[in-house]
């Protein structure tokens, strides 16, 4: 909870969860932690929420694995609580309507911050299979933007693609597997059925209540679809997030939806939060907490049962050229946002002002976004 309270931003809280769980608890060697990343980054998800499930589940499985990322993301979850219910209380006033003008062409520069970072985490360097990257970034943006596919079918033609394209490049190394390798998936054995029999017991009691809820369940089921989906962090939802929950059910519209960004960013833990924000103007607190649960659960779901076969999934060649497509189409998706907030929030002079400062304050400076929000708040109440 100490490290959901205090972490903002993914380098930051990866940063602080290193120091506090390699050198000062020494729950894992420093080559455990990274081979945790490592496996988080490939599970669809949030990275710090799957990280914070493989540590709970080494500790104290199973129940650790739920209790351990529950503990980070509830600081996240109360605050962005709280600002929702100010927003859609408060929303009309002049002055809040002030702050997200500002905030809004703020939130444009973060996502081309995200997406310029997780280019360059893709590919380095400039060379053929940057190009074919290109081709692939653009194919999903074009499908999305101009021919209105389904963001689904996006993903996973993007993979295909990944496959293509750099499955033979030389790019990788082949896995070096003995051919009767099994992947070794984290079921529990017959010896220890009694552990996991109760967690078992709690999720189909929470199904059982989501779905005799009115309207919980699809809430739930529409957030687990989006966390299922979602490779390569938390940015990577929003394009999925925009596409299910803006576009196909209504929930909220897209001025909404840029506030709830930003709200999220003035909150620690994971961007996949924004979720909250969305559940609590569906259905309130309730909603709020359904979200929340059904966004991470596919992150939970995934490192608990493959954790025990990290080393082996994340060599092989397979998944790695796979997940690389995806995570190239996900720029592409990433880039439509862009456009639309884009062409929704810069609207005036002092929108692209704000945005223009708050580019070369985050691209240019590289400097934590917490500051330049506070920064933008007070600005915008001067400004518009």
């Amino acid at each position: 909870m100490y490290i959901g309270t205090i972490g903002y931003g993914g380098p930051a809280i990866l940063a602080l969860m290193t120091r506090v769980i390699v050198h000062e608890k020494a729950w894992l060697t420093e080559e455990e932690f990274m081979n945790a990343l490592s496996l988080s980054q490939i599970l669809p998800g949030a990275t710090g929420v799957s990280l914070w499930g493989y540590i709970g589940h080494k500790l104290r499985k199973p129940w650790g694995g739920i209790f351990a990322p529950f503990s980070f993301v509830l600081p996240a979850m109360i605050a962005i609580t709280v600002l929702a219910w100010a927003y859609f209380t408060f929303g009309d006033l002049k002055f809040v309507h002030s702050i997200f003008m500002g905030l809004g062409a703020l939130v444009v520069a973060l996502l081309i911050n995200a997406t310029l970072i997780m280019g360059k985490s893709i590919f380095p360097r400039m060379d053929r299979s940057s190009y074919k990257g290109i081709i692939i970034a653009v194919l999903s943006f074009s499908g999305i933007t101009f021919l209105h596919w389904n963001v689904v079918y996006i993903i996973l033609i993007s993979g295909v693609f990944g496959i293509l394209f750099f499955y033979f490049s030389g790019e990788f190394e082949q896995e070096k597997m003995p051919g009767h390798l099994k992947v070794e998936i984290d079921i529990p054995k017959a010896g220890r059925q009694q552990n996991y029999l109760p967690l078992l017991l709690l999720v189909c009691v929470l199904a059982a209540v989501f779905w005799f809820i009115t309207g919980t369940w699809t809430i739930f089921t529409t957030f687990l679809k989006i966390g299922a989906l979602a490779f390569g962090g938390g940015f990577t939802a929003i394009p999925l997030i925009q596409h299910v929950v803006v576009d196909g059910m209504h929930w909220l519209d897209l001025t909404a939806f840029r506030d709830g960004i930003a709200l999220g960013q003035i909150t620690p833990g994971p961007v996949f939060i924004t979720a909250t924000f969305i559940g609590f103007k569906v259905k309130g607190i309730l909603g709020a907490l359904i979200a929340t649960i059904g966004i991470f659960t596919p992150s939970l779901a995934a490192i608990i049962l493959v954790g025990n076969a990290h080393a082996k999934i994340k060599d092989m060649k397979i998944v790695k050229v796979t997940i690389k497509g995806f995570l190239t189409g996900f720029i592409g998706l990433l880039l439509a946002v862009v456009y639309q907030f884009g062409v929704h929030s810069l609207v005036s002079w002092q929108t692209w002002a704000v945005f223009a400062i708050s580019a070369v304050y985050l691209i240019g400076w590289k400097k934590d976004a917490i500051w330049l929000i506070l920064g933008t708040v007070c600005v915008s109440l001067l400004l518009f």
